[in-house]
């Protein structure tokens, strides 16, 4: 395994990930079957690791505890005891405090990914865009995100529909903008349609919130998520569950 890889693991166990290391991380874990189980084969090393320490603090207490010693030594008996306790509460908060912290940043990381073009898809090789919408779309496609931005506020201005706000809203998302996406997702009453759903709108406003650093408004985004009948819905209420438990 490469020498980058073996840093992005450590990196994982000692909480010290980055954003942009999170999302290689979760790409590797997915596709790079080797990485993947050397992570594992990691996980189960430091898993057994700590277990058995644990095991053996316990054990160690367990026999200081039972063993017969003079009366003179029974302070001692004591202190001895105490230590041990004090090393098994060391053990366990090395344990969770090495865990990484779940932050809104990494839930981003780890759950954004680009709505796919339902408007007007390419259906085969480069095919030439027909109308701002269409050349707007086609550079979302491949992932110009600044460029189809620039088109899209074009289009916006001159024909604000719900495509055109929509994918405007993404792709301020994906420079990093999220309080434009939070705005202009906002500023429009959104129908129950097949791809602009209010279900998909909370989704990505969750997101929005999330990339902000605001955990209680993007819970609140995710619950009505989790509450629907959409396809998201295992996805939001894996998210719910990791921002009430932080």
């Amino acid at each position: 395994m490469e020498k980058d890889n073996a840093q992005l693991i450590e990196a994982y166990f000692t909480g010290t990930l980055t954003t942009h290391q999170q999302q290689q991380l979760e790409w590797l874990l997915q596709h790079d079957t080797t990485f993947s189980e050397a992570f594992k084969f990691e996980k189960e090393i430091r898993d057994t690791v700590i277990y058995n320490e644990r095991q053996a603090l316990k054990e160690r207490f367990y026999n200081l505890d039972k063993k017969e010693m003079k009366p003179v030594r029974k302070q001692a008996r004591w202190w001895y005891a105490a230590a041990s306790i004090l090393v098994l509460i060391g053990a366990a908060w090395f344990f969770w405090g090495s865990q990484p912290e779940v932050t809104p940043e990494k839930l981003y990381a780890q759950y954004m990914e680009p709505y796919p073009n339902m408007v007007t898809p390419t259906v085969r090789g480069d095919v030439p865009a027909v109308g701002m919408l269409s050349e707007a779309l086609a550079l979302y496609d491949k992932q110009a995100y600044a460029q189809a931005a620039t088109r899209l506020n074009q289009v916006y201005g001159e024909h604000p529909t719900d495509a055109a706000a929509f994918y405007l809203a993404i792709c301020r998302l994906l420079l990093k903008q999220p309080a434009e996406t939070i705005r202009i997702l906002e500023a429009r009453k959104w129908e129950d349609t097949v791809y602009f759903s209010p279900t998909v709108i909370n989704w990505y406003l969750g997101l929005a919130f999330l990339q902000q650093g605001d955990s209680d408004e993007a819970l609140h985004r995710f619950e009505r998520v989790a509450g629907s009948d959409n396809s998201l819905s295992n996805k939001a209420t894996k998210i719910v569950n990791a921002l009430e438990n932080r």
